[in-house]
């Protein structure tokens, strides 16, 4: 009996003692603190009154947009990962009703002197330019190693059953002429699709 509370009494010490052990949230609060947020609101508002991106905004608040919207969130394995997402902590579904409110979109869980500016293809390549790419990799493979439930997010996204999405993006009227959109403003939506299956060894 004594060795009993003995025990009980070494493992409420050791858990209380122990550190607090981190969030998948804290792990993407960690990436969010290395970008250069300031930089990064002032490139929106200098863009903001671009054409080429106020045409974007238009497009995007158009009817044929929102039906990618409902198609693409009508996925399951989408689904499944957004409910991934929340199960770890993540607000997902606040963060992207948050879009869908601003563009008119249909919410996915209810809930209660300006500087030239080069078009979408030149905001992509300025928020390109802005970003610590060297240390988000850096930051990555970090979290790769010291981050259970980081690691168990890349994971879950490699393990993605990225077909469905693949079937929409071929077969869909809206997805297609959404990408027709961004090749006429010379955005190679080939590259970035064989980019992240390459990332996340998508085959």
């Amino acid at each position: 009996m004594k060795v009993a509370v003995l025990f009980v009494a070494c493992l409420v010490v050791s858990v209380s003692c122990a550190p607090t052990q981190l969030s998948l949230q804290d792990d993407l609060d960690d990436f969010v603190a290395i970008l250069p947020l300031e930089d990064l609101k002032k490139l929106a508002f200098r863009y903001i009154l671009d054409k080429e991106v106020q045409a974007a905004i238009a497009y995007l608040q158009d009817e044929e947009f929102s039906a990618v919207w409902d198609q693409f969130f009508a996925v399951a394995e989408v689904r499944d990962l957004l409910n991934y997402l929340e199960e770890a902590g993540i607000p997902a579904y606040d963060a992207l009703n948050t879009v869908a409110e601003f563009l008119g979109l249909k919410p996915l869980k209810p809930k209660g002197k300006l500087a030239t500016t080069g078009g979408l293809k030149g905001l992509l390549d300025e928020l390109l330019e802005l970003l610590p790419l060297a240390d988000l990799e850096a930051l990555f493979e970090e979290k790769l190693v010291s981050s259970s439930e980081f690691k168990a997010l890349f994971e879950r996204l490699q393990n993605f059953d990225y077909k469905q999405v693949e079937d929409l993006y071929e077969n869909s009227a809206e997805v297609q002429s959404l990408i027709q959109k961004l090749r006429d403003h010379d955005i190679d939506v080939d590259l970035i699709v064989e980019l992240v299956k390459s990332f996340f060894g998508w085959k």
